[in-house]
């Protein structure tokens, strides 16, 4: 194939692999890549990135937007009337594996979200999501005369959040499985 009849890639294609490629790289610690390390990640040119996203601000948005369409795939969805320990369990899942992806995204997200809208309005958006969430998973727990008791929910929202596992792993040294052994216990004392 000559250089004058080269394919081109499908421009969504193009733009998913930028996005893809940004998040990958803070996934492995790079909070700052360049758009050659992007352009490189992607399989893209450097100018392809400056076409899809003419500010680093789109860029940031469209990536905080794929990063929240992938932790709101893992908001567990189970019967408020299974038994207790079972729901636990399924949050206690949902907890590692929302963390597992967020581990660095969420630092850079919290970081531009001081300064970019659309980061802090998405950011809000997915947390919002994960706490309605655990209100319909507890619900029976939650609920005390037809009223959802707010005050222990954002208890729940707090030890099933990033920043919960943030602090057991990255600040306490805690293993995965010593950090949801924790969430277990905590949530277990709060609704049993």
């Amino acid at each position: 194939m000559s250089a004058t009849t080269r394919r081109r890639r499908d421009p969504e294609q193009t733009r998913n692999a930028i996005i893809a490629a940004l998040l990958d790289a803070v996934h492995d610690g790079d909070f700052a890549p360049t758009t050659k390390t992007l352009a490189q990640r992607a399989g893209v040119s450097e100018r392809s990135i400056f076409v899809h996203f003419p500010t680093r601000d789109d860029l940031l948005v469209a990536a905080t937007d794929a990063q929240s369409r992938r932790v709101e795939e893992l908001i567990a969805t189970v019967d408020p009337d299974a038994p207790l320990d079972e729901r636990i369990e399924a949050v206690v899942r949902q907890s590692a594996a929302v963390f597992a992806i967020q581990r660095n995204p969420r630092m850079l997200g919290l970081l531009e979200s001081g300064t970019v809208a659309a980061v802090d309005d998405r950011m809000r958006l997915t947390d919002q999501r994960i706490r309605d969430g655990l209100a319909r998973v507890f619900a029976p727990e939650l609920t005390r005369a037809g009223d959802l008791d707010t005050e222990l929910l954002d208890l729940v929202e707090v030890l099933a959040s990033w920043p919960f596992r943030h602090h057991l792993m990255e600040r306490r040294s805690a293993s995965e499985a010593d950090s949801s052994k924790a969430l277990r216990r905590a949530l277990l004392k709060l609704l049993g």
